[in-house]
């Protein structure tokens, strides 16, 4: 499962405010990276001095890690209580980071006793309040899960009410929890989105639907305008309101660490914690990426100066403040791009960034960084990337390996016919003639595409720019091509088992944009055809 893991109950809207505009801070504020390991207590950084109690009277001997911070691994017996003061308004908003170790069972967050019969307080799959319980789930979410609930109650008969942590309705927590923020009140929406925002970036899991904030409010990943790139979300970035300072992070579901470098020193990264990353960033400074699907989906973006590339994790970096200035790297694991062509590949990937801020990747803006090796543990290390070097605000990247010269016809193309014997080529492969050579023998009956006459040469597409997006996709994809010289084109969508889905057609441009839809999720193929030509392209629909 993907790290997007993100849970909200209640609904909010964005409002419009000021830069100058702070956060509110929590009542009580709980983080393991601000604990001691056997102290009596786990401190509260709100200032509040409401520090949570052990159930073992001393805290953990050992921390864990969630995207290079620390954490406490709780076993089933573990809890933390603090005291409360029931305000006169009896609102709450409660914040949790947990994660959990499978999806079978039921765990438990928190809860508040209120008396001997009500309480409230969430579990993994539930909500409890005063009147009862509400199920939200089914099943446990797998990887860090950030966790927001406003609960509301009638008055008490508990005088001294405490929150429990990792306990509630006779449950218990096996996993880990990083992060607890109790407010006494509702802190309102925008506040809610710059908390969880601040949690998503530590502890690197992608929010859905919404921009991100920092604590000024100002907008460090731009979701409303840049949809397509939120299958995944990380970044780096420092914000001293909340005491962010993310120096790195996995991005892609932990198929890439992108982390901020001094003197390339990344030999500690796989072990180590944040906080050990000698590398400064000043505040209000961040870098966060987004992407457009999961790895390994294939995307063939484009043709330049006659090399067609085949590519892998189309991104987007967003800049904030002074983050130009900062060099970064990038460890990407080789299982991330073993698709066919790039594991016939006999050096790494390139790494394409796309200086325009379009993510068309035009020719003369696009930027080729080469690896400079690669680690222990197997991955490509590409060093010393500075982004946003023209200053508008964006940069677009990928990875790439340049396609060979192939006469591969998809499996959806292949015409019945009678055999003409043996013609010693691989089975499911044109001849120049336009011959398609099968398990029985060769077919020598011309290709019709999209009723048409025209004779499918084997030859490349010869056209300066092609792109399918999104990839993967929900349903919903777009593919534009850009030919060197008008002439007329056929779109075709093949399912695996050559069922035509959709046609496509233009007559006599050099530019097209057409959108699709297919119902089902799986893999398709979608043919370009001209009379130049044709080009399969991969579509995966999740």
């Amino acid at each position: 499962m993907s790290r997007k893991n993100y849970l909200i109950i209640g609904l909010f809207v964005m409002f419009a405010t000021t830069a100058q505009s702070q956060i509110q801070h929590p009542t009580a504020w709980l983080r393991a990276d601000s604990a001691t390991l056997g102290a009596p207590s786990w401190k509260d950084v709100s200032g509040n001095g409401l520090d949570a109690t052990p159930s073992a009277d001393s805290m953990p001997a050992a921390f864990s890690r969630m995207n290079f911070n620390k954490c406490f691994e709780v076993g089933g017996t573990e809890t933390f209580t603090l005291p409360l003061g029931i305000n006169d308004s009896r609102q709450s908003d409660v914040i949790v980071v947990y994660e959990t170790y499978d999806t079978t069972y039921e765990n438990a967050l928190w809860q508040v006793q209120l008396d001997t019969a009500k309480r409230i307080g969430q579990t993994t799959r539930r909500i409890l309040n005063d009147n009862g319980q509400i199920t939200y789930d089914t099943a446990n979410r797998l990887n860090p899960v950030i966790n927001y609930l406003a609960q509301s109650w009638r008055t008490p008969e508990v005088c001294a009410p405490t929150l429990t942590l990792c306990a509630a309705d006779s449950l218990p927590l096996y996993g880990r929890i990083a992060e607890a923020l109790y407010f006494d009140r509702r802190i309102g929406d925008t506040a809610v989105i710059q908390w969880i925002s601040y949690l998503a970036v530590k502890y690197g899991v992608t929010l859905a639907q919404t921009d991100y904030l920092d604590s000024r409010r100002n907008v460090i990943w731009d979701y409303t305008n840049h949809p397509d790139y939120s299958a995944s979300i990380a970044g780096v970035g420092r914000d001293d309101s909340t005491g962010l300072c993310q120096k790195q992070t996995y991005f892609a579901d932990n198929r890439m660490i992108i982390a901020m470098v001094e003197a390339n020193n990344y030999s500690s990264l796989q072990t180590g914690n944040n906080e050990d990353n000698p590398a400064s960033i000043a505040d209000g400074d961040f870098i966060i990426f987004g992407m457009d699907g999961v790895l390994p989906a294939v995307s063939e973006i484009y043709t330049q100066d006659g090399v067609t590339y085949e590519v892998v994790g189309r991104s987007m970096a967003q800049m904030t403040g002074n983050a130009h200035t900062y060099g970064t790297f990038i460890l990407l694991d080789t299982t991330a791009v073993e698709t066919q062509n790039f594991a016939s590949q006999q050096t790494p990937p390139v790494l394409l960034i796309d200086r325009s801020g379009t993510g068309d990747f035009p020719t003369g803006e696009t930027e080729q960084v080469q690896a400079s090796g690669m680690d222990s543990l197997g991955h490509y290390i590409y060093n010393d990337i500075h982004w946003d070097t023209d200053r508008n605000g964006r940069d677009f990247f990928c990875f790439a390996v340049t396609m060979p010269d192939t006469t591969d016809t998809p499996k959806a193309l292949a015409v019945d016919g009678e055999s003409n014997g043996k013609c010693g080529m691989e089975n499911g492969k044109l001849e120049r003639d336009g011959t398609l050579c099968q398990a029985n023998g060769c077919n020598k009956e011309s290709l019709s595409i999209a009723h048409s006459k025209l004779q499918i040469e084997s030859s490349p597409l010869q056209i300066a720019h092609y792109k399918l997006h999104p990839n993967p996709n929900h349903g919903n994809f777009t593919v534009e091509i850009i030919y060197p010289e008008a002439q007329d084109v056929f779109v075709t969508v093949y399912d695996t088992d050559g069922k035509v889905l959709l046609k496509m057609d233009g007559k006599g441009q050099s530019s097209y944009r057409f959108a699709g839809r297919v119902q089902t999720a799986g893999h398709y193929l979608i043919d370009i055809a001209s009379g130049t030509g044709r080009k399969t392209l991969k579509m995966v629909v999740n």
